[in-house]
C-alpha cells in the first residue's frame, strides 16, 4: 500500500491541525490513554485502501509498515484497541472531517466549472439482524430498517459535494434543508424534497432548482410557451404558473 508513496499522496489533502481542532472541539481524545483519533483515522484509511476484511488482517498488514508510521504520525495498533475505538468513539469527528474535504473539493469544482448543476438524492441501506437490531429497529420506516445516505453530487464530474448519514425514518427534505445553497447554481431533486418554503429559500439566494409538482399541486397557469417541434417528445409542457394559495 505504501509503495510509490501512494498513501503519502493520498494523505496530502488531510490537514492534521484542522483534524486536531475537530478532535478538541468534540473532546474525543479526552479519555484516550494512547490510541488517539488520528491513529484511528490512519488505521481506517489503511483498511479501506488496502481492502482488509478483518481486524486481524488490518493489524497484521498495518503493523508490517512500521517504517512509515513515524512519517504519518501514528504507531502500531492492536485489533482489540481499534475495535473498541470504532465502537465507542464519536463518529461525528470523522463526519466533520469528511465535510471539510468535500468542501475543499467543492471549491476546486467551482473554480473549474462555470455552470454548476447539483443532483440531490438519498438511498436507504438495510441493516438488521444480529448486531444491528439494537440500534436500527426503533428508527425503521415502512421500507427500510437501517440507515439513509443523503448525497449531493456535481453532475458533470460526478463528484460528491455533500454527504450525510441519518436514521432510515428521516425524510429527505429534513436533511435537504441543511444543504448550503450557492448563488447561480442549479439543484435537481425529486418529490422527496417537496417544500415550498425551501424552494423559496433557494430562489432568494439567487439559485435555481428543477423538481416535479405533486399531482394535486394547486396552481394557475399564467402563460403557456411553445415547446418547439424539436423538443416535443421530451418536453410535455412549458408554462409559467403561480400557486392558487
Amino acid at each position: 500500500m505504501y509503495r510509490n508513496t501512494r498513501f503519502g499522496e493520498l494523505m496530502k489533502g488531510l490537514s492534521r491541525p484542522s483534524f486536531d481542532k475537530i478532535v478538541k472541539e468534540h473532546k474525543s481524545d479526552k479519555y484516550s490513554k494512547g490510541f488517539k483519533s488520528w491513529d484511528q483515522l490512519i488505521a481506517m484509511i489503511y483498511t479501506q485502501v488496502s481492502g482488509c476484511r478483518s481486524l486481524r488482517e488490518v493489524e497484521t498488514g498495518f503493523n508490517s509498515q512500521t517504517l512509515h508510521h513515524y512519517h504519518l504520525g501514528t504507531r502500531s495498533i492492536k485489533r482489540s484497541t481499534l475495535s473498541d475505538a470504532n465502537a465507542n468513539r464519536d463518529s461525528e469527528v470523522f463526519a466533520q472531517l469528511c465535510g471539510q474535504l468535500l468542501d475543499q473539493m467543492g471549491r476546486t469544482v467551482r473554480n473549474e466549472i462555470k455552470d454548476l448543476l447539483y443532483l440531490i438524492d438519498s438511498t436507504s441501506i438495510t441493516l438488521k439482524g444480529l448486531g444491528f437490531n439494537d440500534w436500527t429497529k426503533e428508527n425503521k420506516n415502512n421500507h427500510t430498517q437501517g440507515i439513509k445516505v443523503h448525497i449531493m453530487t456535481e453532475q458533470s464530474q460526478s463528484i460528491p459535494i455533500y454527504v450525510s448519514i441519518t436514521a432510515a425514518n428521516i425524510n429527505d427534505i429534513e436533511d435537504g434543508r441543511k444543504i448550503p445553497i450557492e448563488a447561480g447554481a442549479t439543484y435537481v431533486f425529486d418529490k422527496g424534497y417537496y417544500d415550498y418554503n425551501w424552494w423559496y429559500r433557494i430562489h432568494k439566494r439567487d439559485a435555481f432548482f428543477v423538481s416535479r409538482f405533486k399531482h394535486n399541486a394547486a396552481t394557475n397557469t399564467i402563460k403557456a410557451f411553445n415547446c418547439g417541434s424539436d423538443n416535443s417528445e421530451d418536453i410535455l409542457e412549458d408554462s409559467l404558473v403561480e400557486f392558487k394559495n
